[in-house]
């Protein structure tokens, strides 16, 4: 049967956009009692560089310790004091909507304000909001670049899959590898996956497969879902490996559980063929029902129409 394309760079970068997603609070485990009764003597006594920290105590702590008022009370004296990082949690607050009546407007201001005073990610935050919400990529590009040059890696690297998609700029690989690269070396890690994919297929560069395994494993160590399909991929596929489909369909199992739903499909194809496992109809329709509820709408059009025409009976596949 046709497969998916498989380390399409379009895809890996699209895919890549969605994992860095919205601005957000980070999930952090709540400090200890002891821990939080200090950062409060700390902010009383007029620590500005503890209002952020006590905030994200209130926020990320369990049950009736969790206290959204105070947060946002000690987050609002941030802000009045000028602490960037104050601007930037308050504003995540807003753009979030799940703690605060969802407010993009306050959010993108409290992100300019963090910005106005060299923050860069104040400016990528911002970015967001005009990329994903406004849907001003003229905008959207100017505060990643005003990110990038304040070394926010996540500037790079929005720069860089700009240059690659041809996307408020004219498409130009040298540029796209560039501005990869140094979002790699800034410690991004979705660059250093997708750095993977350009040596994978010579994009900008020689064609080089055993770099991009090792590109691919740096990722995935450091938690990319992606680049562990990467590999995998590249265990089924004989690239820079001997081919090990059981290998390939483990690498896969770990990026979908790590939350990567093109996996799902990639497995439902697995099972359905009788690729390192055997053939099951029955469970791969359930793996491409999972991958059905991917963000990816190729992916999840894709899915969908396999599960349709496993329960038609039919042995055709939709994909060329």
């Amino acid at each position: 049967m046709g497969r998916m394309a498989r380390n399409g760079l379009a895809g890996l970068a699209l895919a890549a956009m969605l994992a860095v997603g919205a601005p957000s609070l980070a999930a952090s485990a709540a400090p200890a009692e002891p821990a939080r009764a200090e950062l409060l003597r700390r902010a009383q006594a007029g620590d500005v560089a503890a209002y952020d920290l006590l905030a994200d105590s209130y926020l990320n702590a369990e049950g009736d310790q969790r206290d959204v008022e105070a947060a946002v009370r000690w987050l609002n004296a941030g802000v009045k004091a000028g602490d960037t990082g104050c601007m930037i949690a308050l504003g995540n607050l807003y753009f979030d909507g799940q703690d605060l009546d969802q407010d993009e407007a306050k959010a993108l201001s409290l992100y300019k304000a963090a910005a106005a005073k060299g923050d860069a990610l104040g400016a990528y935050n911002a970015g967001l909001v005009y990329e994903t919400s406004a849907e001003d990529l003229t905008q959207a590009l100017g505060w990643y670049w005003r990110a990038a040059a304040g070394g926010d890696e996540g500037g790079m690297y929005k720069l860089a899959l700009a240059y690659q998609l041809g996307r408020g700029v004219a498409a130009d690989e040298t540029q796209a590898v560039a501005w990869m690269r140094k979002a790699a070396a800034a410690g991004s890690v979705d660059a250093t996956n997708d750095l993977g994919a350009y040596a994978s297929q010579g994009y900008g560069m020689p064609v080089d497969e055993t770099r991009a395994l090792e590109l691919y494993a740096d990722a995935a160590q450091r938690g990319s879902a992606v680049a562990l399909a990467n590999i995998a991929a590249a265990y089924h596929d004989g690239e820079g490996v001997a081919v090990d489909l059981e290998k390939a369909l483990r690498l896969y199992a770990l990026s979908a559980n790590a939350g990567n739903l093109t996996a799902y499909y990639e497995l439902g194809q697995m099972y359905e063929d009788g690729e390192g496992v055997k053939a099951s109809r029955a469970k791969a329709a359930q793996l491409y029902r999972m991958a059905a509820e991917s963000d990816d709408a190729e992916v999840a059009q894709a899915a969908s129409d396999a599960v349709e025409r496993l329960e038609s009976g039919s042995s055709e596949s939709p994909i060329a």
